[in-house]
């Protein structure tokens, strides 16, 4: 799979962003910043600014606030499987 390029990041953050339920609440919810921390890896280097907004102390993240569907978790599953079938195509 390709690196991601910053006018992706920044549609895929900001559709994360629009998507909370709880507004600033999920801002630090570990469903939304795993999701992040993914983003970051799957990003490449020259972007590394544009989590700069994203980090949080440690003390100030909090767990999963249990919403049923939880937007920022469903795009975190769909970037995964859209990763798991690049992967897959690119080995056959």
């Amino acid at each position: 799979m390709q690196k991601l390029n910053q006018d992706e990041l920044q549609t895929m953050l900001h559709e994360a962003e629009d998507s909370f339920p709880h507004g600033m609440d999920c801002n630090l919810c570990e469903c939304f910043l795993g999701y992040v921390a993914q983003l970051h890896i799957d990003s490449d280097t020259a972007n590394k600014d544009l989590f700069t907004p994203y980090k949080v102390d440690r003390k100030d993240m909090h767990h999963c606030l249990g919403c049923d569907p939880c937007p920022p978790g469903n795009l975190y599953a769909e970037h995964m499987q859209k990763k798991q079938t690049a992967t897959t195509k690119s080995l056959s």
